[in-house]
């Protein structure tokens, strides 16, 4: 492994460890879990921080639109680093839950979006924390570093725009190693979708 591959590792862990104390710092597994089960997905459950992000999932015995403003008070009130928080209700449209937002800043005055949703027990759509595992199952350093690499062209320009789990599969199963590729690698696949996908068994 090159040296500026071990370079991105660390800078990931590093970012990932300041999300996890920053959903600690607001309780966010805590308050939500008066309602739910929340579960912390997405680059900080698979270790591939590059943005600034945090995502989580809430699955609720009883929905309730109050309960995510009671969450979000609490977080707003309970931490001058929060800046902003927002609601959308998806409840009648292809996500069918309700997304939450919270942007907080941090000492290096950076902005963190911290994007939730919340949903039904049975929610029947895609669920980000049914990739947990058997992301990390195949998971090598080696394969961390290319996605971290992309994710950070990605980042860099607006000319190519790719979800999350689109480029996971690009390099994953696809076997995408740079930004050449991975234009082609969407060219030739369905992305933009919300997806089940879940990586083939090694």
């Amino acid at each position: 492994m090159s040296v500026d591959q071990r370079e991105i590792l660390a800078q990931a862990a590093q970012r990932r460890q300041q999300a996890l104390a920053i959903a600690a710092e607001l309780g966010l597994l805590e308050r939500w879990g008066r309602f739910g089960r929340p579960v912390i997905v997405g680059a900080v459950a698979h270790g591939l921080v590059c943005a600034p992000d945090i995502d989580m999932e809430i699955y609720c015995p009883k929905l309730n639109i109050a309960h995510g403003f009671e969450v979000l008070a609490q977080c707003a009130a309970g931490s001058r680093r929060v800046s902003a928080v927002y609601f959308e209700n998806h409840l009648h449209d292809a996500d069918k839950a309700l997304y939450w937002q919270i942007k907080y800043r941090d000492d290096q005055d950076v902005e963190w979006k911290v994007d939730m949703w919340s949903a039904p027990d049975d929610y029947a759509l895609p669920r980000g924390e049914h990739l947990i595992a058997p992301l990390a199952g195949v998971m090598t350093d080696e394969l961390r570093a290319a996605i971290l690499a992309l994710k950070q062209e990605l980042r860099a320009s607006d000319a190519v725009s790719c979800l999350s789990i689109d480029l996971y599969r690009a390099v994953v199963d696809g076997g995408v190693r740079d930004m050449a590729q991975l234009r082609r690698w969407m060219d030739d696949n369905p992305i933009g979708q919300l997806s089940d996908w879940l990586p083939a068994a090694r």
